[in-house]
């Protein structure tokens, strides 16, 4: 009987844990200030494989992630002057670009700020 018990509490507690939506994707931008390399990733299983894919594409060890939430959009937005840049994650790809351009705006003195990885995670 504590046997059946043990079960039952067992089958209780992983259908109350906390899970993630079965096609959640996760994505994240990894981005390298001084050297301008750039990394993104979409869609992946779990965050350590969003971060992991952005900084193998960003191929620095000064590559630094930025996660995007599943079902959000993410863009890095950089100065063509100097080494501003600026990053949002929001709910459409076109607030996170205008985001991204508006944050490299406030950090660049004299450079345009231009969008130039964006994307969505599903």
């Amino acid at each position: 009987m504590r046997c059946i018990l043990a079960i039952v509490l067992a089958v209780v507690a992983v259908a109350l844990a906390p899970m993630s939506p079965a096609n959640a994707g996760y994505g994240a931008i990894a981005y390298d200030q001084q050297s301008g390399k750039q990394g993104a990733s979409w869609n992946q299983k779990t965050p350590a494989e969003a971060n992991e894919q952005a900084l193998k594409a960003c191929a620095s060890a000064e590559c630094r992630v930025h996660p995007v939430e599943p079902k959000g959009c993410g863009a890095l937005a950089i100065s063509d002057k100097d080494k501003a840049w600026g990053g949002a994650d929001r709910e459409t790809l076109d607030k996170a670009k205008h985001d991204a351009v508006e944050h490299c705006k406030t950090h660049t003195e004299t450079g345009t700020c231009a969008v130039r990885v964006s994307g969505c995670n599903q």
